[in-house]
């Protein structure tokens, strides 16, 4: 699964499928879903900008590749 560090922070954000992701940060873990609902775990808060990045809806594939406007 796809996973980022966050740049601030340095809490780990893992992409789990169905629009969940899994935070990690000094040891707390937490589970949320890309829209920010918390789902399980301590961790209580994460930044919404990364749970959309990695569990939000994603282009399909050849979707992602640019194209000249011209």
């Amino acid at each position: 699964m796809a996973q980022l560090k966050h740049p601030i922070t340095g809490a780990v954000y893992c992409a789990l499928g169905e629009g969940t992701v899994e935070v990690d940060s000094n040891g707390l873990k937490g589970i949320f879903r890309y829209d920010g609902e918390h789902v399980s775990g301590e961790l209580r808060f994460a930044d919404p900008h990364m749970l959309l990045w990695l569990g939000g809806p994603q282009l399909p594939d050849g979707d992602n590749i640019r194209r000249n406007r011209g």
